[in-house]
Order: C-alpha cells, then structure tokens, then sequence
C-alpha cells in the first residue's frame, strides 16, 4: 500500500466516499488507499459517470431561468420585467455642494453689489480718492479702456461694506474678508504692476481707516505708513511746478512703483486726490500717535510739496489746470501776510485744516521748553490760524453731504489752536481762554450740524472730542479752584455753560459709540473727564 498520492486527480475520478467527505483521493481501484486506511474498504466505489460539479449544476438552473422570463417576457410585454440583483449598476456621482456667498474667491455679482453700495455712501470719511461713478461703472461694467479694479482694492472695498452693513450674515464674515484683503495687499506689493499702483495705494488708504475705526491703532499705523511710502515713491507729491504728470523717475522708485501718464483730466484729479488724501491721513493720525510725520515740508527739492490743492474731482476738465511749487510754505505765507482766500472745494480746505492741526502740535512741542525764545514764532502761527478758521465755510449754511467734512474740518481748526495753546495754560490766562473758546467753539459744531443724521464718522473725531473734554474738564477744575479770578474775567464761560458742553461732548461721543468701536473705546476716557471734575 502506498502512502504516496498523486499531485492532481482529475476531477470526477475520486472515489464517492472521498468526494462526499472532501477528502484527498488517489483514485486507486479497486479500493483507494484512503477508504483502506480508514476501514471503509466495503464503501469504496467509484461513479463512472461524469457528475458535474455543484456550480455547474446552479449555472445551469440558472440558464433555464432566465431562458424562461425571456419567454415570458417576450409572450406579454406588460409584465414587469426583473433585473439581476447581483448586477452593480454604475453610482452616479453626488451633485456638487453648492458654494456659499463667502466661500468663492469674488463674491457672485447681487452681494458684490450690496458691500459696494453699503461702502459708497460713506466712502469718504474714509480715505476713498477715486469719483464713485466712474468706479461703479468699471467694478460692474468693465471695458477694455476701464477695466475692472484688481482684486487688492475689491477686496478693501468688500471688507468695507462688510463692516459698514451692519447685518449679522455679512459681519459674521468679517475676520474672512480682512484676511483676504490683507493676503491681496500683500500680493500686489509683492508683484506690483505700474497700472495698478494707484489702487493698491487705496487698498493701503481703506485698510488704515479700517484699523483706525477698529480701535487697532498700530496696524493702522502700519498701513497709513505704507500708504506714504507709496504715494512718496510714485511721486504723487510733485504734481505741479510745471509738470502735467507725476514723476516717473525711478532713482525716486526703488521698488518700481511708477505710474503711466494719466488716461485723462479726470484721472489726474484722482491722482492729486490721493496724495491730499494721504496727507490728510498722515497729518491727522501722527498726532493721535505723538509720532513724527513722515511727510516732511521743507525746501529740498526731493521732499518739497508741489501738488496743488485738490477740486472737486467733477471739476477736472472744466477748469484750466493749477500749477504749484512750496504748497505748503505758500500757504503758511499766504496766512501770515493776510492773503489766504477761500478754496474751491471743501477737501482742499480740509487738508489744510489737516497741516495746521499736525503743524502746531509739532512746533508747541518744540517750543514747551523755551516759550519766551520763540514767542514772536508762537504768536506769528496763533493768527495764522485765526485767520485760517475765517475762511472756513459756515457751518450753519450746510446741506447734508457736506456736513461730515464741515464737522471735521472746523474740530480740526480749533484743535489747531487748543494744541498751540494747551502746554501754557497753567501760565496763561490768553492760553486758557484760547482752550475754552475752542472747544466751545466745537461743541457748538454738534449743535448746529445734523450730526445725528450721519450714520458713521471718521474715527479722528473720537480724538478730537476726547482732546474737547479734557479742556472742557480742565477748565472746570480751574473755575472752582480760583473762583474769585475766572469771576472777574467776562471772557471766560461760566460753570454752568462748562459743565453743558462738557455734557454735550459726551452724548454725542456715546451717539457713535454704537457704530464706531474707536469711538467706544475713548468714551470711557471721555466721560471720566466728567467725573473728575
């Protein structure tokens, strides 16, 4: 007996006891070595006919069946027809998740439009230098001539409007559009396109406001930085003397931001808008953060100012175009000597509403120590900017989209003079009246001017109103603590109409507390100048 079985038997030749036990057969006849091993001898016999395997026998039960529906079928074809429940049919894939507003690169047109026209209306108060129609129509009907603002300044403009909306499905994406805007701005600055300059300087402008109005003081100062780097660089401050266009000279643009030759009157406008604009961001803000300007006004001829003051920006093209050199020194002279006139728009005298405010603040800084060396000096700015608060336009002829600037020009003025002013009061019965004149003066401002009917401000205010109560609040504590003096000076308000303006500044400031969170964040400072007294 052998113990050796074959490699492979074909199938059919094992023996019926080894096929029924699925046992290894040999095939051996007549009795294999598997049934005599295991004493089955007597069962061992082999099928000499061909049995087909199990899976044969269900292919073939399963041919019958379908051959039979097939003849059913085909007998009445009203039956229903059955399909194969092993088949794997192909799995159409899900639809694609529709997108939310926020979550595409460049909001769908319906909520582009929406941010934009909840930006616009407010636009200025915030350093927006291009004409508001002409932007529209380029942001939603481009042309080949005026194309569609690049991503750097749609970005700043969108987070505007998000800000500005107040409605709980745009702010709550806030924090994703700031980032966006920040990510663009450094993007443009990192691959910067001569044609699109312009815009990443307004993107730069709105960002620094942003900021600002966002109690975010030192990445303001960041942006409004950067914002005179670029209008330095671009040459923006030498838009007259002669020359009909900024410099390009690229000795002054080292990192190549240079601008081609206007399209048009109107761009040119748009171009001294933005350097009027940026100096007034500059001159108002480096106050409010005692640092240095960096927008210098001396007479070397890299630095000098030579851009005319601004007009209206519909006016370019209408009028002959202004030529300039020493802006600023022909200003200051023209106010020394008695000459300075109205100007022929509102922005033009608010930037040098601006230039005074930062001026004076600089010059009684340097003059603190030693007022008696410069007291001709001090005396010669005091009527500079008496003579300059003269040719302010009246506050009380006003119509409702000039009433911001009114309100913002005129607190810059008296701010001018309560900052030249306010390091002497102590030794200075005229400084002291000075002060108060001038903060009553602005006071006065938020009674006459609709300035509840403004649904936001620029965020200066916030400073200039904090700079009014602490006079108001000083003044008060000098009435009571030398009662008999302040008494026999008629000059000088009484405590009653102190302690009414004192209160005035605080409800106005509590007013835009709502909307402005820098504004929110200096009126506890605001209202303590109420308490200490």
């Amino acid at each position: 007996m052998s113990a050796e079985y074959p490699a492979h038997l074909p199938r059919g030749k094992a023996c019926v006891p080894c096929r029924r036990r699925k046992m290894k057969c040999d095939g051996n006849k007549p009795k294999c070595n598997q049934c005599l091993r295991f004493s089955r001898s007597e069962e061992c016999e082999y099928n000499e006919v061909a049995v087909p395997s199990t899976a044969r026998v269900l292919e073939q039960h399963i041919a019958r069946l379908q051959s039979r529906i097939q003849e059913l079928e085909q007998d009445d074809p009203s039956l229903v027809k059955l399909h194969n429940p092993y088949h794997r049919a192909p799995v159409a894939s899900p639809p694609p998740a529709v997108q939310e507003w926020w979550q595409i690169p460049e909001p769908p047109p319906r909520v582009a439009q929406f941010l934009v026209n909840q930006f616009l209306p407010h636009a200025a108060k915030f350093g927006f230098f291009f004409q508001a129609s002409r932007f529209v129509a380029s942001m939603f009907n481009p042309t080949v001539s005026k194309p569609r603002p690049p991503t750097v300044l749609r970005n700043a403009v969108y987070l505007w409007g998000i800000s500005l909306s107040r409605d709980r499905q745009y702010t709550a994406r806030e924090a994703l559009f700031l980032s966006r805007a920040l990510s663009s701005i450094h993007a443009a600055l990192s691959s910067a396109q001569p044609q699109d300059t312009l815009y990443v300087l307004q993107a730069e402008i709105l960002l620094a406001y942003y900021f600002f109005h966002n109690s975010r003081l030192i990445e303001g100062k960041f942006h409004s930085g950067a914002a005179v780097s670029l209008v330095i660089m671009c040459g923006l401050h030498k838009q007259g003397g002669g020359s009909s266009a900024p410099t390009t000279d690229m000795s002054m643009s080292p990192l190549g931001f240079t601008l081609p030759p206007p399209r048009d009157a109107l761009e040119e406008g748009e171009r001294i808008h933005a350097w009027w604009t940026t100096f007034i961001l500059d001159k108002c803000w480096v106050v409010a953060l005692g640092s240095p300007s960096t927008i210098t006004e001396d007479d070397n001829s890299s630095t000098r100012i030579d851009t005319p003051w601004p007009l209206e920006l519909e006016a370019y093209g209408q009028q002959p175009r202004s030529r300039n050199s020493h802006t600023i020194r022909t200003f200051i002279q023209g106010l020394l000597t008695g000459s300075g006139k109205r100007d022929a728009s509102f922005f033009a005298t608010y930037a040098k509403a601006a230039a005074l405010y930062e001026r004076t603040t600089r010059y009684a800084t340097l003059w603190e120590k030693d007022i008696t060396s410069h007291q001709a000096d001090f005396n010669e700015l005091d009527a500079c900017i008496e003579r300059f608060k003269q040719t302010l336009p009246s506050p009380e002829r006003v119509n409702p989209d000039t009433t911001h600037t009114l309100l913002v020009m005129h607190s810059l003025g008296h701010c001018a003079t309560i900052q030249l002013h306010t390091r002497f009061v102590g030794q200075s019965s005229t400084s002291r009246s000075r002060c108060l004149t001038a903060a009553n003066a602005i006071v006065r401002l938020t009674q006459i001017l609709p300035v509840r009917q403004l649904p936001c401000i620029n965020p200066i205010m916030a400073v200039l109103w904090t700079m009014t109560s602490e006079v108001l609040s000083g003044g008060l504590r000098s009435l009571r603590s030398m009662r008999s003096a302040w008494a026999s000076s008629s000059a000088l308000p009484g405590e009653d109409v102190l302690v009414s303006a004192l209160v005035q500044v605080i409800n106005a400031s509590e007013f835009f507390a709502n909307t402005s969170p820098y504004m929110n964040t200096r009126l506890s400072e605001i209202r303590q100048h109420r308490v200490n007294v």
